[in-house]
Parts: structure tokens; sequence; C-alpha cells
């Protein structure tokens, strides 16, 4: 019996484990989305900046202005480039950490298949004793009962 609170004890401590992986796993996909995100922003700012700049020349534009333009465009270029890397890093996380919740995943599945594994050891060990001891009440009954 203190095996099998034994067993249940560290199942338990498994599905902790895959719920502490799992919340990471959603903090690190949260992360991933919201950076995302961001850089869509970024790129659609860079879009709408670039069209104005357009539209702008199209109708004559200052050299001074037409610098300052460019020297935004490349400044959010730069941080579109940030935001790219940055992505990068946040789906590298989102993918250790479901490797991690996968792994965590597994060994409870294991704890869980040697628990299952137990419970029917011991239903077997039950039913061969329960089959011994009717076994045994149908042999006392027919040595008892007169002929």
């Amino acid at each position: 019996m203190a095996q099998h609170g034994a067993l249940a004890t560290l199942k338990e401590l498994a599905e902790t484990d895959v719920d502490n992986a799992a919340l990471v796993l959603g903090e690190m996909r949260r992360g991933c989305q919201q950076a995302e995100e961001q850089l869509k922003m970024l790129m659609d700012y860079q879009l709408e900046y670039q069209n104005n700049l357009n539209n702008d020349m199209s109708q004559g534009i200052a050299s001074l202005r037409w610098q300052n333009y460019q020297q935004f465009i490349q400044t959010l270029e730069k941080a579109i480039d940030q935001h790219r890397q940055q992505l990068i890093q946040w789906n590298n996380k989102v993918e250790q950490a479901l490797t991690f919740w996968r792994e965590k995943k597994q060994r409870l599945q294991a704890w869980q298949t040697l628990q299952d594994r137990q419970a029917s050891a011991e239903l077997l060990a039950e039913n061969r004793l329960d089959q011994k001891k009717m076994d045994e009440f149908a042999q006392r009954a027919t040595l008892r009962k007169p002929e």
C-alpha cells in the first residue's frame, strides 16, 4: 500500500509539473503574440509613412523634409529589424517551453501507466485470492456434504 501511495504522490507531482509547464508555455505564447502584434504595427506604420512620403513627393517636397522622411524610415527599419529578432527569440522560447511541456506530459503519462499497471496487478491478485477462497469453500462444502 505504501508503494501505491508513493506512485500516487509521484503522479500528483508530475501533474503539478505539467500544469506549471503549461502556464510557462502560455506566457511564452502570449509574449510571442504580443511581439508579432508590435511588429505588425511597426510594419503598418512604416507602410503608411512611406505612402505619405510618396504622396508628398508626387506633389513636390523640400529636400530637408525628404531627408527627415528618409531618416525616420531608416529608424523604423531598424526598429522593425530589432522586433524581428525579438520575435525569433520569442519563437525559440515557445519551442523550448513546448518541448519542456511535452517532456513533463510524457513523464506524467509514464506515472499514470505505472499506476494503472499497479491497480491492475492489485485487482488480479484480489481476484485470485477471492477465487482461492471460493475454491476452498467449495472444497470444504464438498467434504462436509453427507452422501
